[in-house]
């Protein structure tokens, strides 16, 4: 289980938060989404540091472990590395808080295991901590109160685990985060308007058109691409001082309500960091809703989708982590946060004030080159190794 520091290794991605990310959005159409791979798959990893037997070999299998990187420690230093890339900076990063919770059986002697809890706090930004499961209102009222007051607060809405029979030792993972950022090229607050959005919705397939704030810049120089084989297009907006972070946001061509889900469906196909690399730089026509997503889920099926079964069994095996007993895991939950402004990503107050009396956006049609988010999108917050969030806008 050690993990003794060297260099970061820099693998190829594995798909596994993305492919966990198209299960939640695929029954979230009506929702704005978004998942974390990076933070997903730095907890599985940990999770595998812990574990032993079949569940060690089940988790290896997914992530790959073996054949991405040479030692245990490769491994451990790699998620290190980006996850201090992207908690490090003090313009752009991520306030994050990732816990494994565990219902202990009270047998003398049984604790979180000192040498996990180390690797855990010292390379995977995550803590382990024993509460009570089964009290789950009480549960709900710590995160509320301890967990997620350094992530920009808010509530934990809902909070049902699964209740595990004749199990007295159980393991939940809680995946909390909130995006905080500037643009490198930011939206002048001047020009923001209102221009109508054509989204969807829980009772209709396409709701009516609204007009809603929108961020404007009729001459922007960043990354382009028209992908005539999704039927899409694309642009990529930097942040700042982040070296390779930036926001793609892929916009169906066509409005209709089925547009996203197809392009979402042919996504699972792409590979994101070669789209990125055939971009180039044009001056482009941007038109890209103000919008804020508060997200919860469970991730417990989207997992098992991906053939993790054992870890949620009452075998499963974590004596690296909690040794003396079966630890399954009853749910693996995430609560994410972005706000899309003028500045950047935050939920810090943006540039305009909240009672600014917006105008209607007035754009010319006869630029060549134009991205009007005026419809259901998708977007990946990727740096040059990991991709830190995917999402999707439905509504705003």
């Amino acid at each position: 289980m050690s993990a003794a520091p060297s260099e970061p290794s820099m693998p190829q991605e594995i798909n596994v938060g993305s492919e966990a990310y198209h299960s939640i959005a695929a029954t979230a159409e009506d929702q704005n989404v978004i998942v974390s791979p990076l933070l997903l798959e730095a907890t599985l990893a940990l999770l595998y540091l812990g574990s032993d037997g079949a569940t060690a070999e089940e988790l290896q299998g997914l992530l790959k472990l073996k054949q991405r990187f040479a030692s245990n420690a490769k491994m451990a230093n790699y998620y290190a590395n980006e996850l201090s890339a992207a908690t490090g900076d003090a313009d752009t990063r991520i306030q994050l808080q990732s816990r494994l919770l565990i219902q202990g059986d009270g047998k003398a002697g049984a604790s979180i295991a000192e040498d996990f809890q180390k690797i855990a706090q010292t390379y995977f930004h995550a803590t382990a901590e024993c509460q009570d499961l089964q009290q789950q209102e009480k549960l709900r009222q710590y995160i509320c109160e301890h967990i997620l007051p350094s992530v920009g607060g808010g509530k934990w809405q809902q909070l049902e685990l699964p209740q595990l029979s004749n199990q007295k030792s159980q393991l939940l993972l809680l995946l909390a985060a909130q995006l905080h950022s500037k643009w490198f090229l930011p939206f002048s607050a001047y020009r923001t308007g209102l221009y109508e959005f054509h989204g969807q919705d829980a009772a209709a397939a396409a709701a009516a058109p609204k007009a809603v704030p929108m961020l404007f810049d009729d001459d922007m120089f960043v990354k382009y691409a028209e992908l005539r084989e999704l039927d899409a297009r694309a642009i990529e907006l930097p942040y700042e001082h982040v070296d390779e972070l930036a926001m793609l946001l892929i916009l169906p061509n066509q409005r209709d309500a089925n547009a996203l889900r197809q392009l979402e469906a042919q996504l699972r196909q792409v590979d994101l960091a070669a789209l990125q690399q055939g971009m180039k730089m044009e001056s482009v026509q941007v038109l890209v809703p103000k919008f804020s997503i508060d997200f919860e889920c469970s991730l417990r099926q989207a997992i098992q989708g991906l053939g993790l079964e054992h870890i949620f069994n009452s075998s499963a095996n974590f004596k690296h982590l909690y040794p003396g007993s079966s630890l399954p895991i009853v749910d693996i939950l995430q609560k994410l946060r972005i706000e899309l402004n003028e500045t950047g990503s935050s939920s810090a107050t943006s540039a305009a004030p909240a009672t600014t009396a917006y105008k209607p956006i007035v754009i010319s049609n006869s630029r060549q080159k134009f991205f009007r988010a005026d419809h259901p999108f998708f977007f990946a917050i990727r740096g040059e190794q990991s991709t830190l969030f995917l999402g999707h806008v439905v509504s705003c």
